[in-house]
């Protein structure tokens, strides 16, 4: 009996979740978050690691390189994301940026004005530009 494979023409949607782990996978690169260069990363967990953890882009790439990161944000902590995610919901109808792309305003992440996307109204998934 032969396989049959079913081809699925919705899009793969990634939802932006309230908190995260540095061992969740990054959808960018689909590696944990603690494997990937500053540079690899999305936006918003580039902010959690300057704002939140105090480190700068070198400073993690370093800690990448020697494979030390969970030392310092380990694999089981969880960190906010709530603040970033009520920044994207509050875009409303506005204008993006210049040079940024119309529906992440660059960062990556799109709001779910009607909930189609993420099933939460006002819910984040990563954006489409991100797949480029």
């Amino acid at each position: 009996m032969g396989a049959l494979a079913l081809l699925d023409e919705e899009p793969h949607v990634t939802v932006i979740p309230d908190r995260f782990r540095f061992s969740d996978e990054n959808p960018l690169t689909l590696e944990p978050y603690a494997r990937n260069k500053f540079g690899d990363l999305p936006p918003y967990v580039e902010d959690v690691i300057t704002d939140v953890v105090g480190l700068s882009g070198v400073e993690w790439d370093a800690l990448v390189d020697a494979g030390e990161t969970y030392t310092v944000v380990g694999p089981f902590r969880s960190y906010s994301l709530t603040r970033f995610l009520r920044s994207v919901a509050r875009r409303g109808d506005r204008a993006a940026p210049a040079g940024t792309c119309p529906d992440c305003w660059g960062t990556l992440a799109v709001c779910d004005r009607d909930g189609s996307l993420t099933g939460h109204v006002g819910g984040a998934a990563v954006c489409h530009c991100a797949e480029g």
